[in-house]
């Protein structure tokens, strides 16, 4: 399978007073980033994808520099990573989404 996975908010969590996000303060969460280590080890493609850079998109290359070092500390396995292409919304609906609690 090839399965899409949201960075913020999924395996990266936020101080609640930071607002907006500071994505430089983002912190991993280990137990979703297992989760999705074990669908990577599984066989299945890997896909980060997300909205930073995609409202302002002269952030865009440094935002990809820095989630891909986040990723890398945080021993994120994955094949692809996909920086301000994910359109910034306030609720998906889909008949093939699922939460990370429901891995």
């Amino acid at each position: 399978m090839v399965i899409y996975v949201d960075i913020d908010d999924t395996i990266a969590d936020y101080d609640i007073k930071d607002s907006p996000t500071d994505y430089y303060k983002a912190r991993p969460i280990a137990i979703n980033i297992d989760k999705i280590n074990k669908l990577y080890d599984e066989g299945n493609t890997i896909v980060y994808y997300t909205a930073r850079g995609s409202v302002n998109t002269d952030s865009r290359e440094e935002y990809t520099l820095l989630t891909k070092k986040q990723l890398s500390e945080w021993g994120a396995k994955y094949h692809k990573l996909s920086v301000g292409e994910k359109p910034a919304y306030d609720l998906l609906i889909c008949d093939k989404s699922k939460r990370i609690e429901e891995l």
